[in-house]
């Protein structure tokens, strides 16, 4: 699919000087290359960039032709992104950057084509064009927002200030609730106007609150997009309660406070699309008490997908999202990230290990304390606080009983994503904790904040082998241990219970990496004293590098 299979077609020196010629041009490219046709697209538009030629009426439908016919290409690469998300990176890259540079191109096209309908409203051909051609350019800066924001990416105030003038212009000329439809989009396309397109971007904004994966933002997007249609923007507000916007500012979507006021605000009112989403929730719950087939699975990713949404947009935002409260501080901390580094990092010298005596296997209940703080020296300063780490970029903005609030500059958290294990060791503890990244915020290209829960603060680096079938003709045995029945050895961490401040859990607990997990599945652990034989059990969390397990011990025979 990714070639280039451009052998056979014939050269055009203007493909976007008419509808026509764009149509003809558009066939005679490969029919199965979606990225190679991609980039002869952007080729035409970036010829258009550097083109003198003035832009008329046959251009604009030349640009609105090829808009429509890309329809499709659009949908599937970002149906191929967010499937390739967690399993190909590099791929799910690659898609990111083609879908974006084609939304460029068409922003600079739409941009280009506008002024020139403008400049010229006396001519017949450009009658009825710039409706559409307002619309198509804040449909493409809602494409922009969308693709930032599945890299949890916000906005600089210059691309506001481009979004905000553009809205305000087709306001000012009357075209912002005119309905407009592509010419080439088929007699069934749905209609939008100038101002449901600007609606739709700046809810798609409220959307980065950085708990949700790019599969989980593009179906919610679907959603939002079809319930956004409902909203309007109003100069004086329809209750006290909803959201404004300032036009002529440089920022998005803000609550209401009782104090906002001035002739350039826009207020918006989000009650019928809060109340699409509560009828959609509870649909999919009365599918799930009706029907426990496999859509159940999908439906409550689903209902769990909308609860997540609901905040965001809802008019009104009474209750405390945190479950614990927090404290601010600024404490620096060493952080390290999947599963392979964690296990590294707590295999070296300046961990404390668990004591000889104590079997940790066969802890059953430990009390939960959140770590060992160091003694304060009286000469400790913040500059030997930091002097004490190898990675003074990392940080503690705020954390509770729960959870940590890290941040990292220079550029060196860009490796974080939602779901990622994460180890911190804070500089005023002593002891590493463990979480998973449940929020993501990406500030700017140097600058990331995330939020973690902690699923332990006792934590243990084991090495395990998978257990084989015990062969007669080359079995020995060295310590007690059958090596014919060892297989391939991996790293993982025990979480003595109860493991996880919110919600504690009992059971003796594993990760290990998600290749290496399978329900049923046999282990061997071998400590100083002991060699046991566990079973990984039922799922307690997985991604697609790492799983977490309930164990139990099948087996526990003495070391000889």
């Amino acid at each position: 699919m990714f070639g280039f299979l451009t052998s056979g077609t014939r050269e055009f020196a203007d493909p976007l000087v008419s509808a026509r010629v764009a149509a003809a041009w558009l066939r005679q490219l490969p029919a199965l290359d979606v990225i190679g046709r991609q980039q002869h697209v952007m080729g035409a538009l970036d010829a258009m960039r550097q083109s003198r030629r003035p832009v008329d009426a046959a251009r604009a439908h030349a640009v609105q032709y090829l808009d429509a016919a890309l329809g499709t290409d659009r949908r599937q690469l970002i149906k191929q992104y967010v499937e390739n998300y967690a399993t190909g990176p590099k791929l799910a890259d690659r898609i990111w950057q083609a879908v974006y540079d084609l939304s460029q191109g068409f922003i600079f096209a739409y941009q280009t084509t506008l002024e020139a309908s403008l400049h010229a409203p006396q001519h017949a051909r450009w009658r009825g064009l710039p409706p559409v051609l307002f619309a198509r350019l804040l449909h493409y800066y809602s494409t922009d927002a969308k693709l930032r924001v599945f890299r949890f990416e916000r906005w600089i105030p210059a691309k506001w200030v481009e979004l905000h003038r553009t809205y305000l212009r087709a306001s000012e000329l009357g075209f912002d609730r005119v309905p407009a439809v592509l010419a080439g989009a088929g007699p069934h396309a749905t209609q939008w106007t100038a101002e449901q397109e600007y609606v739709y971007a700046l809810l798609v904004h409220q959307l980065n609150t950085g708990n949700m994966t790019p599969p989980e933002l593009d179906w919610a997007m679907s959603q939002l997009r079809a319930w956004s249609r409902r909203l309007s923007l109003d100069a004086v507000p329809r209750s006290p309660e909803g959201f404004f916007v300032d036009v002529a500012g440089k920022t998005g979507l803000g609550r209401r406070t009782g104090n906002d006021n001035g002739s350039m605000l826009r207020y918006l009112d989000t009650t019928p699309l809060a109340e699409a989403l509560e009828r959609a929730i509870a649909a999919l719950r009365g599918a799930e008490i009706s029907d426990r087939g496999p859509a159940t699975v999908i439906n409550e990713s689903r209902i769990a997908i909308l609860e997540k949404v609901a905040p965001s947009v809802a008019p009104n935002l009474n209750a405390d999202m945190r479950r614990d409260p927090r404290v601010a501080c600024a404490v620096a901390a060493k952080v390290r990230i999947g599963l392979p580094r964690i296990c590294h990092e707590l295999t070296q010298g300046d961990v404390v290990e668990p004591s000889p005596s104590t079997e940790e296997i066969e802890v059953f209940a430990v009390s939960s304390t959140g770590g060992r703080r160091r003694v304060p020296d009286e000469h400790d300063s913040l500059a030997a606080s930091l002097s004490s780490f190898s990675d003074p970029m990392w940080q503690i903005k705020d954390r509770s009983v729960a959870g940590l609030r890290i941040a990292a500059s220079s550029g060196i958290g860009q490796a974080l994503t939602l779901g990622a294990l994460v180890a911190v060791r804070q500089s005023d503890l002593t002891d590493w904790v463990v979480g998973v990244v449940r929020r993501l915020n990406k500030l700017s290209n140097d600058e990331v904040e995330a939020g973690m829960s902690i699923i332990a603060d006792r934590l243990v680096p084991v090495a395990l082998h998978a257990l084989r079938l015990p062969t007669e003709e080359q079995g020995f045995v060295v310590d007690g241990i059958d090596v014919s029945t060892l297989g391939a050895r991996f790293y993982g961490l025990y979480l003595p219970p109860p493991s996880r401040p919110d919600k504690p859990l009992t059971v003796k607990t594993l990760i290990v990496p998600t290749q290496e997990y399978a329900e049923g599945r046999r282990v061997v652990l071998t400590t100083g004293r002991s060699i046991y034989t566990l079973a990984l059990r039922h799922l307690i969390e997985q991604r697609a590098d790492w799983s977490w397990a309930a164990v139990q011990i099948v087996e526990k025979k003495p070391r000889l």
